[in-house]
């Protein structure tokens, strides 16, 4: 028996459909474990970023940091921390911080003296997790 092409097309857009749902549930509730490091010292700038990784592949972010300013930065993937390496570059690409020599730490402190374009980067460390949603969030200090 044949079955025709719309049902196959019907029943492949709902299996996407599904998938994508459960990816963005998935980053909810990444996103409100990341939100708990904020801690009330710090305000959120309103920006979530995410991203759907898997095994190696590496998530950018572009964000400016005013000077003048104490930051923190949250990164978050899964329900346990320590599952995320992120790392923030200049604009000639220093390494100003990674947190991978800090025990994958799910948040950092720093100032910022001078106004800064950066790049935020962030991939799933493979020992721990090779799939998920990656959530990096940055509060500035009340």
């Amino acid at each position: 028996m044949k079955v025709p092409t719309h049902k196959i097309l019907l029943t492949l857009f709902l299996g996407l459909f599904a998938t994508a749902f459960a990816a963005v549930g998935q980053c909810d509730t990444t996103a409100q474990y990341a939100r708990t490091y904020l801690g009330d010292d710090f305000i959120s700038d309103g920006q979530s970023y995410r991203a759907l990784l898997y095994d190696d592949q590496v998530a950018e972010f572009h964000t400016t940091l005013f000077g003048g300013s104490k930051y923190r930065i949250v990164s978050f993937s899964g329900r346990e921390k320590g599952q995320l390496i992120f790392s923030l570059y200049d604009q000639e690409d220093n390494l100003l911080f990674s947190n991978e020599g800090h025990e994958n730490s799910p948040h950092w402190d720093f100032e910022v003296e001078e106004s800064l374009d950066c790049r935020l980067e962030a991939r799933l460390d493979q020992v721990k997790q090779s799939s998920g949603c990656v959530v990096l969030l940055i509060g500035f200090e009340r």
